[in-house]
């Protein structure tokens, strides 16, 4: 299975890079979601003010 990131656990979430064919972001922050139901995401991915989720 590739490598797609590499990642840090942080105070509320996780923090690190990321690299795919498509992407190239250095600086992302996955945060934990208010789940209203078990389809929903897990985690929301934040670089900046942008939301990748």
């Amino acid at each position: 299975m590739a490598t797609i990131g590499t990642f840090t656990s942080s105070t509320n979430g996780f923090k690190g890079s990321v690299k795919t064919l498509n992407l190239n972001v250095k600086a992302v922050e996955f945060v934990p979601t208010e789940r209203d139901n078990d389809k929903g995401p897990d985690f929301r991915i934040f670089s900046g003010a942008t939301d990748y989720a």
